[in-house]
């Protein structure tokens, strides 16, 4: 089913919807966080049946563990900002001339709800009424923005915490349907019939036999995607060819309207309007006793849960830790799946993939990983022939491989460590660069090569891990359609446990997905991030930044520099906290 909803999203952008408020006093999006005073439906009548996060590493609990039994801040607002010192920057671009203000930055924030040891004392000053809060980890918390009290409302009515020991921090839900109304909180049934016409249209249709028109509305539980062909989703036959009718009702050719975020603002209850591909982040599902169904996002906004379909299977693809690496067992990937009893074949994954089969696993480089029908190949005698096996690897199989390489018929091809070849053009090989000058003696960096969509992570000039990726989709004769990843070397600048990431294009139409997951930048708007909606590693993708399969996205999440602390949401570089090199390769031209 996944692969149904990919090929919908042909591929996610990179452009990144701020993560906190603006650095100057006072920050402005912390103190209008009107998605977190979303309010709250009536505990009688509504059931939490939503995403669980049990097993979700707490914050709290982590830092007991460590032996920390002090006292704990928790963030107020879906933003949270971390500064370097207490006190707030200078505006970007200010000339003013401010001693104790200079060189304040931003180093990180904290996403309403979690938790992070704290020295208890506050320091009152007047930039801070409540007094700034110092971290344990390091950094200032301004208490305007953050409690002791951990039975604060805002924090016990705060969406679950990400959930940081799984690949995905949280569930996510695809938009079915042009238009679909994202509210800030649980509409009226008026508000619903006013900001949702096809749902007055289907009820007058339908109210001398079905009796209650509101019930209607939330009858009929989307099953699947297939469920999205049609723009009048309920059937009301409303009528597209009046000049007035709103975007979302008319008929787009089976592509996406020529329309902007801008244009997607809400009014009154609604917050936005969302164009059918969309992704939500998902804090939880609610019923109410009239039947009445709601899905909640992260940020504290309700949708109608028939518009909205979860897809809770995402690719087993990871990676290779070679001989020697040390990621720790929070970064080890799961053991891949085991054959059913009985059947001899390996099972076929929900992403059009297999399970890792009986293959030795690499533990050096290069390494080889398959894609689709590869095959083993044996030499002739005279070593001009290959000759394939009638057995196909199973997709993204990692094969380990001895470094020799010979051509047959035109095709390059891999001996690998048991001593049959893999043809170059039925997967990727590792080709990595050199070690670049400007590292330390055993510095971490990263190499991601554009020809080979392979990434290598290095700990000086020992490689520790390996893995595919899906770089940004080139189109040279098409400016509009180009979105080739930069060649260069960049260090990361920040790191985000999810942000969401939205943007205009121009041959695409509007995009957005909530909370992407395990977010690194390095250049601009361009990161190394998860991507949950496609599996298509192994071949370029993206709008610029670099794909990751989820449980590879986390691990270099972890492994990269700065490190992100406890508790917090996103953590940003420093001349004393270099973030990793990331060296981007470009293919050869050909």
């Amino acid at each position: 089913m996944l692969g149904v909803l990919a090929t919908v999203v042909a591929s996610a952008g990179c452009a990144q919807r701020d993560p906190s408020p603006v650095t100057q006093s006072p920050p402005k999006g912390a103190a209008t966080d009107a998605a977190s005073d979303s309010t709250a439906p009536p505990s009688s009548g509504v059931q939490d049946a939503g995403f669980s996060s049990v097993g979700a590493l707490s914050v709290k609990d982590g830092i007991k563990d460590a032996g920390y039994d002090g006292p704990y801040l928790a963030a107020l607002f879906m933003q949270t900002p971390i500064m370097s010192d207490m006190e707030w920057p200078l505006p970007e671009g200010s000339t003013k001339r401010d001693p104790a203000r200079e060189g304040v930055k931003r180093i990180g924030y904290m996403r309403r709800g979690a938790k992070a040891p704290v020295v208890a004392e506050a320091h009152k000053k007047p930039n801070c009424q409540d007094g700034w809060y110092e971290l344990v980890a390091g950094g200032f918390v301004c208490g305007k923005y953050a409690s002791l009290d951990m039975n604060h409302p805002r924090v016990k009515l705060a969406p679950h915490l990400p959930t940081t020991d799984g690949p995905l921090p949280y569930q996510y839900g695809y938009n079915l349907t042009h238009g679909a109304p994202l509210y800030r909180t649980i509409p009226s049934r008026e508000e619903r019939q006013q900001y949702e016409p096809w749902l007055s249209a289907k009820a007058k249709k339908r109210s001398l036999e079905e009796g209650n028109p509101y019930d209607v509305a939330d009858a009929g539980d989307v099953r699947g995607p297939a469920a999205a062909t049609s723009l009048d989703p309920l059937g009301a036959g409303l009528e597209a060819s009046d000049a007035g009718t709103p975007w979302y009702l008319r008929e787009h050719d089976g592509g996406k309207p020529q329309i902007t975020l801008d244009e997607l603002r809400g009014e009154g209850p609604i917050v936005r309007r969302m164009v059918r591909g969309f992704y939500l982040a998902l804090d939880k599902e609610m019923r109410f006793e009239n039947g009445s169904r709601w899905w909640k996002n992260t940020e504290g906004f309700v949708v109608p849960y028939d518009r909205v379909f979860v897809n809770d299977k995402i690719t087993q693809f990871h990676g290779v830790w070679l001989t020697g690496a040390s990621p720790g067992p929070a970064l080890q990937a799961p053991p891949p799946p085991q054959p059913p009893s009985g059947d001899a074949g390996a099972p076929r994954l929900e992403d059009g993939g297999y399970a890792e089969p009986a293959v030795k696993l690499p533990t050096k480089l290069p390494i080889g990983f398959t894609l689709w029908r590869a095959r083993k190949y044996t030499p002739s005698k005279d070593g001009t022939k290959m000759t394939p096996s009638g057995e196909t690897l199973p997709r993204f199989t990692a094969i380990g491989l001895t470094g020799k390489t010979m051509r047959s018929g035109g095709f390059a091809f891999h001996e690998s460590d048991e001593g049959w070849w893999m043809r170059e053009s039925e997967g990727r090989v590792t080709k990595p660069g050199p070690l670049p000058k400007e590292l330390k003696p055993g510095e971490k960096w990263i190499d991601v090569s554009l020809e080979t969509q392979t990434l290598v992570a290095f700990e000086g000039d020992k490689p520790v891990f390996a893995t595919l990726i899906s770089s940004g989709k080139k189109d040279r004769q098409n400016k509009e359609k180009n979105f080739e990843t930069k060649p260069g070397s960049f260090r990361i600048r920040e790191k985000h446990i999810a942000a969401t990431m939205d943007g205009d294009v121009a041959s695409d139409g509007p995009y957005s997905i909530e909370d992407v997951p395990w977010i690194m930048y390095f250049n601009g708007s361009i990161a190394l991030h998860g991507a949950f909606w496609h599996t298509n590693f192994g071949n370029t993708r993206s709008h610029g930044c670099i794909n990751l399969a989820p449980f590879d996205a986390r691990a270099m999440f972890y492994w990269t520099e700065p490190q992100n602390p406890e508790g917090w949401h996103g953590v940003w570089s420093s001349g004393e906290k270099p973030g990793t090199l990331v060296v981007v390769r470009a293919a050869p031209e050909h």
